[in-house]
Protein backbone atom coordinates (compact mmCIF):
# COMPACT_ATOMS: atom_id res chain seq x y z
CA UNK A 1 0.00 0.00 0.00
CA UNK A 2 1.35 3.42 -0.89
CA UNK A 3 2.13 6.04 1.72
CA UNK A 4 -0.79 8.30 0.87
CA UNK A 5 -3.31 5.46 1.26
CA UNK A 6 -1.83 4.13 4.49
CA UNK A 7 -3.28 4.85 7.90
CA UNK A 8 -2.20 7.76 10.04
CA UNK A 9 -3.29 11.34 10.66
CA UNK A 10 -2.99 14.42 8.49
CA UNK A 11 -0.94 17.35 9.80
CA UNK A 12 -2.57 20.79 9.66
CA UNK A 13 -0.44 23.81 10.52
CA UNK A 14 -2.49 26.57 12.10
CA UNK A 15 -5.72 26.24 14.08
CA UNK A 16 -7.47 29.28 12.65
CA UNK A 17 -10.93 28.94 11.15
CA UNK A 18 -9.77 27.44 7.85
CA UNK A 19 -7.55 24.86 9.55
CA UNK A 20 -10.31 23.89 11.96
CA UNK A 21 -12.85 23.69 9.14
CA UNK A 22 -10.50 21.48 7.12
CA UNK A 23 -9.93 19.17 10.09
CA UNK A 24 -13.65 18.83 10.79
CA UNK A 25 -14.39 18.01 7.14
CA UNK A 26 -11.64 15.37 7.10
CA UNK A 27 -12.92 13.94 10.36
CA UNK A 28 -16.39 13.66 8.87
CA UNK A 29 -14.87 11.59 6.04
CA UNK A 30 -13.11 9.28 8.49
CA UNK A 31 -9.64 10.83 8.19
CA UNK A 32 -8.07 12.07 11.41
CA UNK A 33 -6.11 15.33 11.44
CA UNK A 34 -3.67 16.75 13.96
CA UNK A 35 -3.52 20.53 14.21
CA UNK A 36 -0.44 22.46 15.35
CA UNK A 37 -1.05 25.95 16.68
CA UNK A 38 1.69 28.19 18.04
CA UNK A 39 -0.73 30.34 20.05
CA UNK A 40 -2.31 29.35 23.35
CA UNK A 41 -5.81 29.26 21.88
CA UNK A 42 -7.50 28.42 18.60
CA UNK A 43 -9.12 30.87 16.22
CA UNK A 44 -6.33 33.03 14.80
CA UNK A 45 -7.74 36.46 13.95
CA UNK A 46 -11.16 35.35 15.14
CA UNK A 47 -10.03 36.60 18.54
CA UNK A 48 -11.91 37.67 21.66
CA UNK A 49 -10.29 39.12 24.76
CA UNK A 50 -11.60 39.58 28.31
CA UNK A 51 -10.31 43.08 29.01
CA UNK A 52 -11.17 45.38 31.91
CA UNK A 53 -14.03 43.00 32.62
CA UNK A 54 -15.42 43.52 29.09
CA UNK A 55 -15.72 40.85 26.39
CA UNK A 56 -14.13 42.43 23.31
CA UNK A 57 -13.71 41.11 19.77
CA UNK A 58 -10.29 42.52 18.91
CA UNK A 59 -9.94 40.47 15.73
CA UNK A 60 -12.87 39.58 13.47
CA UNK A 61 -15.60 42.09 14.31
CA UNK A 62 -18.59 40.35 12.76
CA UNK A 63 -19.77 37.47 10.59
CA UNK A 64 -21.85 37.35 7.41
CA UNK A 65 -23.34 34.31 5.71
CA UNK A 66 -24.28 33.90 2.05
CA UNK A 67 -23.97 30.22 1.20
CA UNK A 68 -26.44 27.59 2.36
CA UNK A 69 -23.50 25.43 3.46
CA UNK A 70 -22.17 28.02 5.89
CA UNK A 71 -25.63 28.98 7.13
CA UNK A 72 -26.30 25.31 7.90
CA UNK A 73 -22.98 25.09 9.78
CA UNK A 74 -23.86 28.09 11.92
CA UNK A 75 -27.34 26.84 12.72
CA UNK A 76 -25.99 23.40 13.59
CA UNK A 77 -22.96 24.34 15.66
CA UNK A 78 -23.58 27.92 16.72
CA UNK A 79 -27.04 29.09 17.73
CA UNK A 80 -26.12 31.96 20.03
CA UNK A 81 -25.61 34.76 17.51
CA UNK A 82 -27.32 38.13 17.13
CA UNK A 83 -27.54 40.75 14.35
CA UNK A 84 -25.70 44.06 14.52
CA UNK A 85 -28.47 46.54 13.76
CA UNK A 86 -26.74 49.98 13.80
CA UNK A 87 -24.96 50.87 10.54
CA UNK A 88 -21.34 51.38 9.63
CA UNK A 89 -20.72 54.94 8.39
CA UNK A 90 -18.01 56.24 6.07
CA UNK A 91 -16.22 59.61 6.21
CA UNK A 92 -19.16 61.22 4.39
CA UNK A 93 -21.59 59.95 7.05
CA UNK A 94 -23.09 57.57 4.52
CA UNK A 95 -24.03 54.01 5.34
CA UNK A 96 -21.52 51.37 4.23
CA UNK A 97 -23.56 48.47 2.81
CA UNK A 98 -22.73 44.85 3.57
CA UNK A 99 -22.58 43.03 0.20
CA UNK A 100 -22.40 39.65 1.94
CA UNK A 101 -25.62 40.02 3.93
CA UNK A 102 -26.49 41.09 7.48
CA UNK A 103 -23.72 41.47 10.02
CA UNK A 104 -23.94 39.46 13.23
CA UNK A 105 -21.87 38.51 16.27
CA UNK A 106 -21.63 35.61 18.73
CA UNK A 107 -22.93 36.31 22.23
CA UNK A 108 -20.06 34.45 23.91
CA UNK A 109 -17.49 36.28 21.75
CA UNK A 110 -16.67 35.65 18.10
CA UNK A 111 -13.82 33.34 19.09
CA UNK A 112 -16.45 30.97 20.49
CA UNK A 113 -17.11 29.77 16.94
CA UNK A 114 -13.50 28.59 16.72
CA UNK A 115 -13.78 26.89 20.10
CA UNK A 116 -16.87 25.01 18.94
CA UNK A 117 -15.12 23.97 15.71
CA UNK A 118 -12.18 22.65 17.74
CA UNK A 119 -14.31 20.26 19.78
CA UNK A 120 -13.30 16.65 19.21
CA UNK A 121 -10.17 17.57 17.26
CA UNK A 122 -6.55 16.77 18.10
CA UNK A 123 -5.14 20.30 18.61
CA UNK A 124 -1.58 20.86 19.87
CA UNK A 125 -1.48 24.41 21.26
CA UNK A 126 1.71 26.37 22.04
CA UNK A 127 3.46 24.42 19.28
CA UNK A 128 5.45 26.39 16.72
CA UNK A 129 6.23 24.35 13.60
CA UNK A 130 9.33 25.81 11.96
CA UNK A 131 10.26 23.15 9.40
CA UNK A 132 8.57 20.49 7.30
CA UNK A 133 10.68 17.78 5.63
CA UNK A 134 9.37 16.01 2.54
CA UNK A 135 10.86 12.56 2.00
CA UNK A 136 10.16 9.33 0.16
CA UNK A 137 9.01 7.68 3.38
CA UNK A 138 6.66 10.46 4.46
CA UNK A 139 6.41 14.08 5.51
CA UNK A 140 8.15 14.83 8.78
CA UNK A 141 6.63 17.36 11.18
CA UNK A 142 7.61 17.76 14.81
CA UNK A 143 9.50 14.47 14.77
CA UNK A 144 6.62 12.41 13.37
CA UNK A 145 5.69 11.21 9.88
CA UNK A 146 2.50 12.24 8.09
CA UNK A 147 1.06 11.37 4.70
CA UNK A 148 -0.27 14.86 4.04
CA UNK A 149 0.40 18.32 5.46
CA UNK A 150 -1.93 21.31 5.10
CA UNK A 151 -0.84 24.88 5.85
CA UNK A 152 -3.50 27.40 6.82
CA UNK A 153 -0.89 30.06 7.56
CA UNK A 154 -0.48 33.39 5.73
CA UNK A 155 1.37 33.01 2.43
CA UNK A 156 4.83 34.24 3.60
CA UNK A 157 4.81 31.76 6.50
CA UNK A 158 3.62 28.93 4.28
CA UNK A 159 6.40 29.70 1.79
CA UNK A 160 9.03 29.52 4.52
CA UNK A 161 7.53 26.35 5.96
CA UNK A 162 7.53 24.55 2.61
CA UNK A 163 10.84 26.12 1.45
CA UNK A 164 9.14 27.73 -1.56
CA UNK A 165 11.16 30.93 -1.61
CA UNK A 166 9.72 34.43 -1.76
CA UNK A 167 6.06 34.53 -2.76
CA UNK A 168 6.31 38.18 -3.78
CA UNK A 169 3.10 38.87 -1.87
CA UNK A 170 3.14 41.81 0.52
CA UNK A 171 1.10 41.48 3.68
CA UNK A 172 -0.14 44.47 5.64
CA UNK A 173 0.45 44.97 9.34
CA UNK A 174 -2.47 46.29 11.38
CA UNK A 175 -2.13 47.98 14.75
CA UNK A 176 -5.25 47.89 16.87
CA UNK A 177 -6.26 49.46 20.16
CA UNK A 178 -8.88 48.58 22.75
CA UNK A 179 -10.17 51.83 24.25
CA UNK A 180 -12.42 52.34 27.27
CA UNK A 181 -14.31 55.52 28.22
CA UNK A 182 -16.41 56.50 31.22
CA UNK A 183 -20.11 56.69 30.40
CA UNK A 184 -22.39 54.71 28.10
CA UNK A 185 -22.27 55.64 24.39
CA UNK A 186 -19.86 58.54 24.57
CA UNK A 187 -19.52 60.94 21.65
CA UNK A 188 -21.47 59.87 18.57
CA UNK A 189 -21.38 56.17 19.39
CA UNK A 190 -25.17 55.86 19.60
CA UNK A 191 -25.49 56.73 15.90
CA UNK A 192 -23.65 53.77 14.45
CA UNK A 193 -21.74 50.57 15.15
CA UNK A 194 -18.58 51.65 13.33
CA UNK A 195 -16.91 54.45 11.38
CA UNK A 196 -14.60 53.73 8.46
CA UNK A 197 -12.11 56.03 6.71
CA UNK A 198 -10.41 55.57 3.33
CA UNK A 199 -6.91 54.10 3.32
CA UNK A 200 -5.05 57.41 3.26
CA UNK A 201 -2.53 59.12 5.49
CA UNK A 202 -4.77 59.23 8.59
CA UNK A 203 -3.51 57.22 11.58
CA UNK A 204 -6.87 55.45 11.85
CA UNK A 205 -8.64 53.24 9.34
CA UNK A 206 -11.77 52.55 11.34
CA UNK A 207 -13.26 52.06 14.78
CA UNK A 208 -15.97 49.75 16.15
CA UNK A 209 -18.14 50.27 19.24
CA UNK A 210 -18.56 47.06 21.25
CA UNK A 211 -21.51 48.50 23.18
CA UNK A 212 -23.72 47.52 20.25
CA UNK A 213 -23.09 43.86 21.12
CA UNK A 214 -25.47 42.89 23.92
CA UNK A 215 -23.97 41.83 27.25
CA UNK A 216 -20.37 42.62 26.32
CA UNK A 217 -19.65 45.78 28.34
CA UNK A 218 -19.91 45.99 32.14
CA UNK A 219 -20.64 49.11 34.16
CA UNK A 220 -21.18 52.58 32.77
CA UNK A 221 -18.51 52.35 30.06
CA UNK A 222 -18.06 52.60 26.32
CA UNK A 223 -15.51 50.35 24.63
CA UNK A 224 -14.10 50.64 21.11
CA UNK A 225 -11.76 48.65 18.90
CA UNK A 226 -9.73 51.09 16.77
CA UNK A 227 -7.69 49.95 13.75
CA UNK A 228 -4.64 51.78 12.49
CA UNK A 229 -4.37 52.59 8.78
CA UNK A 230 -1.93 50.54 6.66
CA UNK A 231 0.54 53.43 6.39
CA UNK A 232 0.40 54.24 10.10
CA UNK A 233 0.65 50.56 11.07
CA UNK A 234 3.65 50.02 8.80
CA UNK A 235 5.44 53.03 10.30
CA UNK A 236 5.03 51.69 13.86
CA UNK A 237 5.09 47.96 13.11
CA UNK A 238 8.06 47.32 15.40
CA UNK A 239 7.42 50.09 17.93
CA UNK A 240 6.11 49.61 21.48
CA UNK A 241 2.46 50.50 21.98
CA UNK A 242 3.36 53.64 23.92
CA UNK A 243 4.82 55.04 20.71
CA UNK A 244 1.65 54.77 18.61
CA UNK A 245 -1.29 54.64 21.03
CA UNK A 246 -1.46 58.42 21.71
CA UNK A 247 -1.78 59.26 17.99
CA UNK A 248 -4.28 56.47 17.40
CA UNK A 249 -6.36 57.56 20.39
CA UNK A 250 -6.44 61.19 19.23
CA UNK A 251 -7.54 60.18 15.73
CA UNK A 252 -10.18 57.89 17.20
CA UNK A 253 -11.57 60.62 19.47
CA UNK A 254 -11.77 63.05 16.55
CA UNK A 255 -13.62 60.43 14.52
CA UNK A 256 -16.27 59.89 17.20
CA UNK A 257 -16.31 63.46 18.59
CA UNK A 258 -15.15 62.34 22.02
CA UNK A 259 -13.50 64.93 24.31
CA UNK A 260 -9.75 64.40 24.33
CA UNK A 261 -8.09 63.02 27.43
CA UNK A 262 -11.16 61.09 28.59
CA UNK A 263 -9.90 57.58 27.78
CA UNK A 264 -9.88 55.55 31.02
CA UNK A 265 -7.95 52.50 29.73
CA UNK A 266 -6.17 51.43 26.54
CA UNK A 267 -4.43 48.36 25.19
CA UNK A 268 -2.47 47.95 21.95
CA UNK A 269 -2.22 44.84 19.79
CA UNK A 270 -0.27 44.11 16.61
CA UNK A 271 -1.56 41.92 13.77
CA UNK A 272 1.69 41.62 11.85
CA UNK A 273 0.24 39.66 8.90
CA UNK A 274 -3.25 41.13 8.80
CA UNK A 275 -4.12 40.70 5.12
CA UNK A 276 -2.47 40.72 1.69
CA UNK A 277 -2.21 44.07 -0.04
CA UNK A 278 -3.92 42.60 -3.10
CA UNK A 279 -6.83 40.25 -2.52
CA UNK A 280 -6.19 37.35 -4.86
CA UNK A 281 -5.34 33.68 -4.38
CA UNK A 282 -1.70 32.69 -4.57
CA UNK A 283 -0.51 30.05 -6.97
CA UNK A 284 2.08 27.87 -5.24
CA UNK A 285 4.00 25.05 -6.87
CA UNK A 286 3.54 22.82 -3.84
CA UNK A 287 5.53 19.70 -2.96
CA UNK A 288 3.72 16.37 -3.32
CA UNK A 289 1.49 15.80 -0.32
CA UNK A 290 1.33 19.50 0.61
CA UNK A 291 -1.85 21.57 0.51
CA UNK A 292 -2.90 25.07 1.53
CA UNK A 293 -6.08 26.75 2.73
CA UNK A 294 -7.33 29.98 4.25
CA UNK A 295 -4.90 32.89 4.39
CA UNK A 296 -2.56 31.36 1.81
CA UNK A 297 -5.08 31.54 -1.01
CA UNK A 298 -8.50 32.91 -0.01
CA UNK A 299 -9.64 35.81 -2.15
CA UNK A 300 -11.31 37.36 0.89
CA UNK A 301 -10.54 37.02 4.58
CA UNK A 302 -14.15 36.86 5.74
CA UNK A 303 -15.11 34.17 8.22
CA UNK A 304 -17.31 32.48 5.65
CA UNK A 305 -14.66 32.49 2.92
CA UNK A 306 -11.88 30.98 5.05
CA UNK A 307 -14.29 28.38 6.47
CA UNK A 308 -15.35 27.40 2.94
CA UNK A 309 -11.73 27.25 1.80
CA UNK A 310 -10.91 24.85 4.63
CA UNK A 311 -13.66 22.59 3.30
CA UNK A 312 -12.25 22.88 -0.23
CA UNK A 313 -8.80 21.90 1.02
CA UNK A 314 -10.27 18.85 2.74
CA UNK A 315 -11.88 17.78 -0.55
CA UNK A 316 -8.51 18.16 -2.30
CA UNK A 317 -6.79 16.06 0.39
CA UNK A 318 -9.43 13.34 0.16
CA UNK A 319 -9.10 13.21 -3.63
CA UNK A 320 -5.32 12.89 -3.29
CA UNK A 321 -5.61 10.10 -0.76
CA UNK A 322 -8.05 8.21 -2.97
CA UNK A 323 -5.95 8.51 -6.15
Amino acid sequence: MSLKNSSGPIAIIGAGLSGLSCAQALRGAGVEARLFERARRVGGRCATRLWQGHLVDHGVQYFTAQTSEFKRELLTRLRQFRPIVPPILDHHQKIVPSPNGPRFYVLQGNNYFAQVLAQGLDVRLNTNVETITFGNDGIECQGEKYRVVVSSLPAPQTARLFALGDTGEEYLCCLSALLEYQGAHVGDSRECYARILPEGSEPILGSYCENHKSGRIIGNKTVFVALGSPRFSAAYADAPQDAYLPDLIRAHENLWKIPSGTCTASFGHRWRLSRPRKAHPLDFDLPTGAFICGDSRSEESTVEEVWLDGRRAAEEVLAYLAS
